[in-house]
């Protein structure tokens, strides 16, 4: 039997013409990858710390709540870190009133686990679990920083309220990448009463320690009135009247500060 003669071009070309025309028509190739602007648009910091913020203490989209971003050296990289506050003032009193008790919880000042703190560690650009500071909603915490465990770094010195007591909270980075609190003490109590009281506290350098030691000087709150309008809004002026009221220390061992023996 013969067979036909087929030139072997002219099948080629007519079947890459056919093939060619399929892919046309089929409207649904994929792009290249290495395609300019065929990337996601990167998310900003900020968009992704309200992110976390949500799913890490379960926050729905429709709750109204404050934040707020603290930069600063945390450890002993080079590389800024952050602490982001959180205040769910918003959500207290809607819990208050689910609960049946919105004028036993307003005269307790909303006490509960309301305000928030997460650690931002910049090297490993991560954003911890909530850290929650047991005070009052109705002032938001205040975040400052200080050298106080080692001059290499700044550590974390918080504010916050319980109703008409301030109170301070220090904390402070182990391992390069944990923050964990280490002392925590009184400023004032009694503010818009006859007898508050206050205390100084004083970040004193040793010698030959990196560690400084926390002295707490007996002092007066001399912007104390009855008049004060606003508690959360008080801002105190204390002055130092000069007595030691306790020496503390840091022991490295137990990662706190303890009180110093006379």
């Amino acid at each position: 039997m013969k067979f036909p003669f087929i030139h072997l071009p002219v099948v080629l070309t007519t079947l890459l013409l056919s093939l060619s025309n399929c892919k046309g028509d089929g409207g649904d190739e994929t792009p290249d990858p290495e395609t300019p602007g065929t990337e996601a648009p990167k998310e900003d910091f900020d968009t992704r710390v309200k992110r976390e913020i949500q799913a890490k203490l379960e926050i729905p989209s429709t709750e109204k709540y404050d934040w707020k971003i603290y930069r600063s050296h945390i450890n002993s990289d080079t590389i800024e870190d952050a602490i982001i506050t959180v205040n769910r003032m918003s959500f207290a009193i809607d819990e208050a009133i689910r609960m049946n008790k919105t004028v036993k919880m307003a005269e307790l000042g909303y006490m509960g686990n309301y305000n928030f703190i997460f650690y931002y560690d910049g090297a490993l650009d991560k954003i911890s679990v909530p850290i929650p500071i047991p005070s009052t909603p109705g002032r938001p915490l205040d975040v400052s920083f200080e050298q106080i465990v080692s001059p290499r770094r700044n550590d974390v010195i918080v504010d916050y309220r319980i109703m008409n007591l301030g109170s301070r909270a220090y904390f402070t980075v182990f391992g390069e990448h944990d923050l964990s609190m280490v002392f925590r003490w009184n400023v004032f109590t009694g503010a818009g009463e006859d007898h508050p009281k206050a205390l100084l506290h004083s970040l004193e350098s040793v010698p030959g320690k990196d560690a400084k030691d926390i002295v707490i000087y007996e002092s007066e709150l001399e912007n104390n009135s009855k008049d004060i309008k606003d508690i959360y809004a008080f801002m105190p002026v204390i002055r130092k009247k000069g007595k030691v009221a306790q020496h503390f220390s840091y022991n490295s061992q137990a990662g706190k500060y303890g009180i110093m023996k006379q």
